[in-house]
This record gives structure tokens, C-alpha cells and sequence, in this order.
């Protein structure tokens, strides 16, 4: 938890200085950055007001002899003057403390773990905004490896991550899961793996599976798909509308195992959920509302999926109607 807050310490103190840059117009991703998470607004809060101190501590400094005595002000200023002069101190003293904040931060920055993990129990998302305005929305059980120094690069260990990637031509932002290397071409695409299976789905621009290999361009409303077990990879369409759609409360599965059903339903929900061995295979299309659901009673979804629920210690077992748990 220690290392989400410094995350969030360093985006507020570089949010800080862009918004009071003149030029500054990326108000859209600020907001965005702010409704991402409540302690968003108050760690940037406390970013403004630890920097406007330090202006008027430079500011106070700046009006200081060198024995210590403060210097009086000259009779003849005026308001408008004396106000003119401090907006200039308060811009100098403004891009010091800046300056200052950057060295402070950098040198923080890089005394952290190199690389480090972002990991979500069961049930539990995180937003990660990164440096260059790209964003990671995490979805639960899952776990993803990140670094400072590599700041256009990812590695999803496993579980479900949806990349809304700012494009550089020059600087491709790079996915890598196991074997897999996923590259960004102008991009929005959600990614799922566990030990079986690995699902790409784009829902803008481009990525490219493997470029080094297959080399297979994903353009937006493609899906890929690929089992370890057969080592096949398919290509198929899927509805841009259903691309990370578990952000809201849905999930949408196309000719999906129960076995990844189930995976899916324990992440979002934060319960246990598993499959007996004997339908695990078996496969579902269809789309299922997890929105204001009781996630004690799965029998709903149950009948949604053709199969029987059963309590199994603090989780819940998927079976057939004559199998036994």
C-alpha cells in the first residue's frame, strides 16, 4: 500500500507543475486522473499547498539582509506595484520550488523497487495513470509488473488489464504476458491470461501479437485467442461495446470455457468460485449482469450457465445436475 501511495504522491506533484504551466490544455486527462480515486484530489490538495508554502517561505527569504534584518518596504510602493512585484517572485520562486520537487522526486523515484508489482485480491481494481498520460485499469486477482525506468512497458503476470495507451510512433507502448509481446499502435485493448489461455481484444487502434513471430495486426473489434494446451491462435470479431465491459458490471463471453467463466466471475465478484473438473470444459456465450447482484446468491447465474451451484466451504462449486462436488 505504501507503494500506490508514493505512486500517487509522484503523479500529484507532476499534475501540479503541468496544470500551472501556461500552455497546459490536457484538462481532460487531469479530470480524469482526479475521478480515477478519491485520494487522487486530496494527495494533489496537498501537493498545491505544500508548494505555495514553500514560495512564501522563498518569499520571505528573499526579503531578508544578509545580518538577518528584515528590509522595510520603500514608502513610495504602491499596491499595484508591491502586487506585480510578489506575482513575479511567486513565478520565480514557483518554477524553484518546481525545480525542487522534480530533483526530490526523481531522486525518490528511483530509489523505489525497480521493477515493482501492482496485485488486486479477488473483487479489488486499480486505476494506474503513468507518466506519459497512458492509464492501466486493473481488474481483480490479478497482477502486474511495472517499472520506473521502463515507463512504455508492462508485464501481466496474470488475470485482466485494459491499456488505454497514449501512441508514440517512435516509442511503442509494449504488453509482455509469458511468452507474448503485445505493441501498441494507437491503442485501447483489453488483456486476459491465466495458465491456459491468453485473450486480446482491441477496442481502438491497432495491436500487434508477436511482432518478432506470428506478427498478426489486431485492428479495433478484433479478438485473439489463444489456448497453451493446443498452441492455436484464432482471430475473430467481437463488438467494441463488450471490450472491457467489466468495468461496468458486465461480462460478455463468446464460446467461453466454464472454466474461464468462473475465473472471470471470481475476479470481479471477490468470492471463490470454482468448477467441478467434469464441466469445466464445457463452453458458454452469452452476457452476464453483475451490477447491483448479491454476490452470496449465484444461483441466477447458475441457470444462466445450464449448471447447479453448491456451497463449498466460505466458496461456491459449479456442477453438473448429477455431479457430485
Amino acid at each position: 500500500m505504501t507503494e500506490a501511495n508514493d505512486m500517487i504522491r509522484h503523479q500529484a506533484i507532476a499534475w501540479v507543475i503541468r496544470t500551472q504551466d501556461a500552455d497546459f490544455a490536457d484538462w481532460e486527462a487531469f479530470t480524469l486522473w482526479l475521478e480515477e480515486d478519491p485520494q487522487h484530489n486530496i494527495v494533489y490538495e496537498q501537493a498545491l499547498t505544500a508548494e505555495d508554502r514553500f514560495v512564501e517561505l522563498a518569499e520571505t527569504i528573499n526579503r531578508v539582509t544578509d545580518h538577518g534584518r528584515k528590509v522595510p518596504l520603500p514608502a513610495n510602493d504602491t499596491p499595484d506595484l508591491l502586487g506585480a512585484a510578489t506575482n513575479r517572485r511567486r513565478i520565480m520562486f514557483g518554477a524553484l520550488a518546481a525545480s525542487l520537487v522534480v530533483a526530490v522526486s526523481a531522486g525518490i523515484w528511483t530509489q523505489m523497487p525497480q521493477p515493482y508489482d501492482v496485485i488486486t485480491g479477488p473483487g479489488e481494481r486499480q486505476v494506474v495513470s503513468l507518466p506519459d498520460g497512458s492509464r492501466i485499469t486493473i481488474n481483480g486477482d490479478s497482477k502486474i509488473t511495472l517499472d520506473h525506468k521502463k515507463p512504455r512497458h508492462a508485464v501481466l503476470d496474470r488475470g485482466e488489464a485494459l491499456f488505454t495507451v497514449i501512441h508514440r510512433d517512435a516509442d511503442p507502448f509494449i504488453v509482455d504476458t509469458g511468452n507474448t509481446r503485445l505493441v501498441d499502435a494507437g491503442t485501447e485493448f483489453n488483456v486476459v491470461k491465466d495458465d491456459e489461455t491468453l485473450d486480446v481484444a482491441v477496442s481502438e487502434g491497432v495491436v500487434i501479437y508477436n511482432p518478432a513471430r506470428e506478427n498478426i495486426s489486431l485492428p479495433a473489434g478484433k479478438r485473439l485467442h489463444r489456448e497453451a494446451a493446443r498452441n492455436r491462435v484464432t482471430v475473430s470479431d467481437i463488438a467494441i461495446g463488450q471490450i472491457g465491459s467489466w468495468r461496468t458490471g458486465r461480462l460478455s463471453f463468446t464460446g467461453a470455457t466454464l472454466a474461464q467463466v468462473t475465473d472471470a466471475l471470481q475476479r470481479n465478484l471477490g468470492i471463490g468460485i470454482s468448477v467441478n473438473e467434469a464441466i469445466a470444459g464445457q463452453r458458454f456465450s452469452g452476457v452476464i449482469q453483475l451490477k447491483d447482484r448479491d454476490p452470496e446468491n449465484l444461483e441466477p447465474i447458475a441457470a444462466l450457465l445450464g449448471v447447479s451451484v453448491q456451497k463449498q466451504g466460505k466458496g461456491w462449486i459449479l456442477t453438473g445436475d448429477d455431479a457430485v462436488p
